[in-house]
């Protein structure tokens, strides 16, 4: 996810570059002469229409018929009880709706039919109400069932193109001029992983000389410099006075880094916050490749992790998981700490899902035997926020993976999506030996080079061998050195950064 050329491995979309890509940005011209007026977007209430207007003037006043086919259908234009609650948003489909131009929900409209894991017809066969409704099933989709947390594509679709390549790995980028200064935004009412992803990649700037400004929701919003990078809008553009930036020149001027998997809830919020944004930066390089293919510009990037280091403070030394660590495992980690000479046999860290319950239900046992660490938070409890007690969890996951022999990566759960907080921020930065399900393919980690795969049934006897037999402690030495040199040779600040700034300045510049 780092030391990628634009062309192959990192997933840069730019017009001319492939077919798909091509009809991508035709389809989106296209869409945009379909829906000739005034670029606000939203009209006064309009008379009673036919039925068979009524889809067609969905595009002629979509705020106004918005309003009226949710009433219709008995929907509140806002966020579910949960998620509300959960979340605290004031933005409804409705306000979304306002916020954007014509043109920029035209443009993302257009994209998501061009998107290989959506099929209007499988998004509307799963809902029975959209027949009722006659509402364009891509406005729907990115306007309203985004909000009511409905799945957006079909498993099997979904599975079938993130088992595409995403391809290999090539040559590391020229170094580029220095930009303009770069502004990250990040929710400061979001998770704490969010922040974390997001000073990664400002520290990564930093190192190779960028002005980099490290912002949240409270900035001001005219005060935008040449280069903005939304981190997690699905967090961002929701929460708080987030709500206030969703605006046409905002969203349209600016790049946003996607950090959620393309099943969950989460990314059918950013989704129209993505797809109507000047470029997107993903962590994974299978969702990269399904924004290039419709358009979209779209660049691939695995950022630097910071050395591990002790950064707990003092109210986490304090913390109840760190308390009950063995002596040894309170002292000051270090990545350098060889695998046999680590005092933690298994360090795990997640949020529950019905796959990660199962197994840790059904190897409870095994376990039982080990010197394990393993906190299974409840997703009911809500986002790690940055300044409450949870917010310790991340920086005790780092300190645990320092002195852990085994870090293990249990999946949410069918996909296999490579997890970079985990394996490479938590696992390699901290000299674990990160076990893991098999993942999707990624251009610079390598089974069994980098880390251990195997099927969940098989992971109990590959950690089994790894801690108890000669020749499984010779493999986890090599596999932890070669993940330190990877971090050392390739996935280096400069290399990220370069990256970035070269698509920063493809793609991001005013316009």
């Amino acid at each position: 996810m780092s030391d990628l050329d634009g062309r192959s491995g990192g997933i840069v979309a730019q017009d001319g570059e492939a077919p798909a890509i091509r009809r991508g940005a035709a389809a989106a011209r296209a869409a945009a002469d379909l829906a000739p007026g005034d670029d606000a977007g939203f009209d006064a209430e309009p008379e009673p229409a036919a039925p068979a207007q009524r889809a067609g003037a969905l595009r002629r006043r979509p705020a106004a018929l918005l309003r009226r086919v949710l009433a219709v259908l008995g929907v509140a234009p806002q966020l579910p009880a949960g998620p509300r609650a959960q979340y605290g948003t004031a933005l409804t489909p409705d306000r979304l709706v306002r916020g954007l131009s014509r043109h920029s929900r035209t443009l993302a409209m257009a994209r998501l039919r061009c998107l290989p894991c959506f099929r209007a017809a499988e998004y509307v066969g799963m809902y029975g109400d959209l027949t009722a409704a006659q509402m364009d099933p891509h406005f729907h989709a990115l306007f309203v069932g985004s909000f009511e947390e409905r799945h957006l594509f079909k498993p099997e679709s979904l599975a079938r193109n993130l088992g595409l390549p995403a391809g290999p790995a090539t040559s590391r980028p020229a170094a580029l001029p220095r930009p303009a200064r770069v502004a990250l935004y990040v929710s400061s009412l979001g998770n704490a992983f969010m922040r974390e992803i997001a000073g990664d990649i400002a520290a990564n700037l930093r190192a190779a000389g960028a002005p980099v400004d490290l912002l949240d929701e409270t900035a001001p919003i005219g005060r935008r410099p040449p280069y903005c990078i939304f981190v997690a809008p699905h967090e961002f553009f929701l929460l708080g006075r987030g709500v206030e930036w969703v605006r046409d020149d905002v969203v349209a001027a600016s790049v946003m880094l996607n950090t959620e998997q393309a099943q969950t809830r989460w990314f059918g919020r950013a989704l129209p916050f993505l797809l109507a944004s000047r470029g997107v930066v993903e962590l994974c390089p299978q969702t990269a490749a399904l924004f290039a293919a419709t358009g979209l510009p779209s660049l691939h990037l695995t950022p630097a992790p910071p050395q591990a280091s002790d950064d707990l403070t003092e109210a986490d030394l304090l913390h109840p998981l760190y308390r009950v660590l063995p002596a040894a495992a309170r002292a000051l980690p270090s990545p350098d700490t060889s695998f046999a000479a680590r005092p933690i046999d298994l360090a795990f860290f997640g949020t529950e899902s019905r796959h990660r319950e199962n197994w840790l239900a059904r190897n409870a046992g095994a376990l039982a035997a080990l010197e394990c660490v393993i906190h299974y938070r409840r997703e009911d409890r809500g986002p790690i926020r940055p300044g409450s007690p949870d917010g310790a969890l991340t920086r005790l996951a780092r300190h645990v993976g320092g002195h852990a022999k085994i870090l293990l990566n249990l999946h949410r759960d069918a996909f296999g999506y490579l997890e970079w907080h985990r394996i490479v921020r938590q696992g390699f930065a901290t000299g674990a030996v990160v076990v893991s399900e098999p993942c999707l393919p990624h251009p610079l980690l390598t089974p069994g080079v980098h880390y251990l795969e195997a099927s969940s049934r098989q992971i109990p006897d590959l950690i089994a061998w790894l801690l108890h037999s000669e020749d499984g402690q010779r493999a986890a030495a090599q596999v932890q050195a070669n993940a330190r040199a990877l971090l050392a040779d390739t996935i280096t600040p400069q290399a990220t950064a370069a990256r970035l700034l070269g698509f920063l300045h493809a793609h991001a510049g005013a316009a």
